[in-house]
């Protein structure tokens, strides 16, 4: 009987030293190809970060063989609306992030409070506008370094201001929207239509009709038919953007930004990362403004 006790105790021993070492394998093995989809990724973010490769080109996807592959997408991180950019004057840009705002649900008088108390939370003074809220107003709420009094630094900082929460409530994909790495105006080769409507002050329908028009026979952004703009004097025409708001849309707006924003996937077999890469050129220099890693199932 001893024996028998034995030999049952060493065959369990066995068995869960045998499914340690699957499991052990196992694990090695997804980190090998892990690691080599992280690669394929690399080799996307590398070719679509060539300032000589454009939206669309055939080099922005490859395989490798069978099981591997490759993918990159690029397009412009000015195709959304620079917060920093529009409360740096307020005077002349709140009724952008306003229009938009409220495009989402929010009511007029919800929209300028939340407006006041993001621009107390990047001005430089401890006046409260007439709505928002500075150094008391959080001190007597427990938060004894809010607000930061400088430029956002993250579109994660901007949910700590006073009554965001407005916003995201009314769209929870708001940062979709938002960006703080271009180089402040929108891009309108790249943007959508409700973002061109809040930013030139026109309505839904012309910058409904200004996108179909730029994007072509195919209606897809980022394709070979796409009309690209080259100068702000036609975006404004077909935007019928009326004389005397001329000047003030076109310091909101531009046809090329100096970012790009880079989306490039790599895969093994089920194993697939994806890489968000954010690119500043300056001249003959490359910048990496941002650089996110995520693993897709």
């Amino acid at each position: 009987m001893a024996i028998l006790w034995i030999i049952s105790i060493l065959s369990i021993a066995v068995f869960s030293a045998t499914q340690f070492l699957f499991i052990e394998l196992e694990s090695g093995a997804n980190s090998r190809s892990l690691f080599r989809a992280e690669q394929l990724a690399d080799r996307g973010v590398a070719i679509g970060s060539h300032p000589e490769v454009q939206r669309g080109d055939p080099l922005l996807i490859g395989e490798i063989n069978e099981v591997e592959s490759f993918s990159a997408r690029i397009s412009s991180e000015g195709d959304r609306l620079n917060l920093n950019s529009l409360l740096e004057q307020p005077e002349n840009d709140r009724m952008v992030l306003e229009e938009l705002f409220m495009r989402w649900g929010l009511r007029r008088d919800q929209a300028e409070d939340v407006l006041d108390n993001l621009i107390d939370w990047v001005d430089n003074n401890e006046e409260s506008t007439r709505l928002g809220a500075e150094r008391s107003f959080y001190f007597e709420r427990g938060r004894i370094n809010h607000p930061f009094n400088r430029k956002f630094g993250s579109l994660e900082e901007v949910e700590l201001v006073n009554q965001f929460g407005l916003v995201i409530a009314a769209n929870p994909l708001w940062r979709d929207s938002f960006t703080l790495l271009s180089a402040g105006p929108l891009d309108l080769n790249e943007a959508p239509a409700e973002l061109i409507a809040a930013a030139c002050e026109c309505g839904t329908v012309s910058a409904e009709q200004f996108v179909k028009l730029r994007d072509g026979f195919d209606g897809q952004p980022g394709t070979t038919d796409d009309l690209q703009f080259e100068a702000l004097e036609q975006v404004t025409a077909e935007l019928n953007i009326p004389e005397p708001f001329k000047d003030r849309v076109a310091a909101r707006i531009s046809i090329e930004d100096p970012s790009r924003r880079i989306i490039a996937r790599g895969r093994l077999g089920r194993i697939a990362v994806e890489r968000h890469v954010t690119v500043q050129y300056t001249g003959d220099l490359t910048k990496i403004m941002r650089w996110t890693t995520r693993r897709i199932e």
